[in-house]
Formats: C-alpha cells, structure tokens, sequence
C-alpha cells in the first residue's frame, strides 16, 4: 500500500511539473523620452589680447542632447561689430552689424570646449553687449 502511495504521489508531482498546452509568457517593454537640452556657458579663462590683433575672450563650453545638432548663435547690440570676426575653435564668422549670426553648426548631439576669440573690425569691439545661446537644429 505505501508503494501505491508514493508512486501516486511521485506521478502527481510530476505531473505538475511540465509545463502546459497553454502557458503563458510575460514580458516588459519599457520607453523612455530624454528632453532636448541645450546650454552654453562662458568663463574668462585666459581673456586678454592674443596674436594678430585677436581679442581672447574666454572659454565657451557647449552641451547639446538634440539628435539632428544644433547652432551656435552670437546675439550682439544691432549697429556694432560691424567686419569684425567671432571665432570658436575652427569656426569663424564675420559679422555684418544685424545684432545676430550664426557662429556654428552642428550636426548631432555634442559635449566640448573651446577657446572664443574676436578680432575687431574697423571701429573696433565697440558693443556693450555679446550673448551666445544654442538652438536645436
């Protein structure tokens, strides 16, 4: 009788074990959305005169998460700057006295320093006022 009893217990847990027609699997999918964020920051690291009548005027460092990039835009009092140049890194743009240019361009997501010079035009660095921001492309 004890035999019967355990087989028939054996058989049962056994039983229990393999797996059915219908079992059911379970799974997760996760999404996550990152904002777009953007900053430029400045420090007069090293401001002063350079070589060839360039002006330091620091450092910039950029951050930008935007996956199609972004641009680096110089603001500056509308009339002024008129031939100078406003360099950062390899970029370079002349400005024309409209009070805004667009110093770079790039073309995904990007982290970096760089050193920001001007060379002043023919009335010389005469704002009050130089702002850079960056804009998702």
């Amino acid at each position: 009788m004890m035999r019967k009893f355990a087989a028939a217990t054996a058989l049962t847990l056994f039983a229990s074990a393999t797996p059915s027609a219908h079992a059911e699997s379970f799974g997760y999918n996760l999404s996550l959305t990152v904002a777009t964020h953007c900053t430029v920051s400045h420090s007069p690291v090293g401001a002063g005169a350079g070589n060839g009548g360039e002006i330091v005027l620091g450092q910039i460092a950029e951050y930008c998460n935007a996956p199609g990039g972004y641009d680096v835009i110089v603001s500056y009092t509308p009339g002024t700057l008129r031939g100078a140049v406003l360099a950062a890194g390899e970029d370079r743009v002349v400005l024309n006295g409209s009070g805004e240019a667009v110093l770079s361009h790039e073309v995904g997501p990007r982290k970096r320093e760089r050193m920001l010079l001007a060379v002043p035009g023919e009335a010389g660095f005469d704002t009050s006022m130089l702002q850079l921001r960056l804009q998702a492309a």
